[in-house]
């Protein structure tokens, strides 16, 4: 009589077997591609739903690898630059402390992510297939990635807006300053409009690749380092759960330019630490117009400016916001130089998407007093298409309209 156990367990286990072989070599590939999903940090008081380790942070610092700028050599430097908590002291046992992993992205907690790493091995098809439509979405990205600092043409079709804030304080004292008040509406108004407020470096992928984004994108940016960035802003961003970019020049911190408030290290230290933060520089002295400097001026604001802020904060800084917007093919080239991922730049006359902008060196921003006419247009994009077993009955219906020389 024919074992019919025995045939059966030897066809599962090379089934098994199988299997295992690709979750493996597919869990390699994620390694090297530093896919989402695994649990690589530790981290303690964990803020829900948000991860409190930003990439930057896991990187080097991009001084090591910034090229080497002179006022001789500026106009060839074009190449693309973007190329733990401590141990608790009452730890008993040699054991790791699972309570205290977390996933980077999501905050899930350690034994979460082992309980569905179990169901992988007991089920290693669904592995197989988790991976596949990961690696797919990824190859998609990796695949679309246009030529630094080029737009991707299909980031052209969305509209996200940057929002442009200065001073926010208690009375006005200049036209462009923000109340109190008139921020925590402003602030209202984004989460009533159904807006998702993102980080730079979100918007930077989407521009570089493509990538959509929540259907409505924002993006908030304060400029020049006021005492109320840290004392108003800073703590109602941590209310609401919204990022922000905090654009510093240096002489200001540092008190050597007096006038108007201002942060302190000390303050920005703990603001640069928390993942909803993301510090620019925005030159040393802050001059009217970069584009009138020489060039070993230009080196001081824009190379300089980067370094000490590192040297401060500890932190890569990856992004540069121009004085006053004003930029020309020098300047950039120097921004080139200093090894920047992107700049911020912003137009008096104009309000203009971040998707209309020149390129990543010149991403174009709304002032303040635009943030209604930016939540009713903002919009994500168009989904990347991703690896699909079968055609998805429950996607949404997306009408794409183009005009070609006025003509639909």
């Amino acid at each position: 009589m024919p074992n019919f156990v025995g045939n059966l367990t030897q066809k599962y286990s090379y089934r098994q077997y199988f299997y295992h072989q690709i979750v493996g070599g597919l869990f390699g590939i994620a390694l090297l591609l530093e896919l989402p999903g695994l649990p690589v940090q530790a981290q303690s008081d964990l803020s829900p739903g948000f991860p409190k380790d930003r990439p930057e942070a896991l990187s080097e610092s991009s001084s090591k690898n910034s090229p080497k700028a002179s006022p001789e050599d500026y106009p060839q430097l074009c190449q693309n630059p973007d190329q733990n908590s401590s141990q608790s002291s009452s730890q008993s046992s040699d054991q790791p402390d699972l309570t205290a992993l977390v996933h980077p992205d999501t905050g899930e907690r350690a034994s979460h992510w082992l309980l569905s790493t179990s169901n992988w091995i007991a089920n290693p098809e669904i592995a197989a297939a988790q991976f596949i439509q990961e690696l797919g979405t990824q190859i998609v990205i990796q695949a679309n990635i246009s030529p630094w600092p080029t737009i991707h043409q299909q980031a052209r079709g969305a509209r996200v807006p940057v929002i442009m804030y200065h001073d926010i304080l208690p009375d006005k004292e200049v036209f462009f300053d923000v109340t109190v008040e008139e921020f925590k509406q402003q602030l209202e108004s984004i989460r009533q409009a159904g807006a998702t407020p993102i980080s730079l470096d979100e918007l930077m992928t989407h521009l570089e690749t493509g990538k959509s984004l929540p259907p409505k994108p924002i993006l908030l940016t304060f400029d020049d380092g006021y005492a109320g960035h840290y004392k108003i802003v800073y703590p109602l961003l941590q209310d609401y759960n919204y990022p922000a970019v905090f654009s510093i020049f240096t002489d200001k911190v540092e008190g050597k330019i007096v006038g108007r408030s201002r942060l302190t290290w000390a303050q920005l230290r703990e603001m640069a630490a928390d993942p909803l933060v993301t510090i620019a520089a925005h030159s040393i002295t802050h001059p009217p117009d970069l584009t009138d400097l020489p060039d070993v001026q230009l080196e001081q604001e824009i190379l300089q400016s980067k370094k000490i802020l590192e040297e401060k904060l500890g932190i890569p800084i990856r992004y540069f916001t121009y004085p006053e917007g004003k930029y020309d093919e020098r300047v950039t080239a120097w921004v080139k130089a200093a090894g920047y991922r992107g700049a911020l730049t912003m137009d008096d006359s104009e309000n203009r998407f971040s998707n209309q902008s020149k390129s990543l060196l010149a991403i174009d921003r709304f002032g303040q007093s635009g943030l209604s006419q930016a939540l009713e247009q903002a919009w994500g994009g168009l989904q990347l298409s991703a690896w699909q077993a079968a055609f998805d009955f429950d996607a949404p219906v997306v009408k794409s309209e183009i005009t070609l020389e006025k003509f639909p």
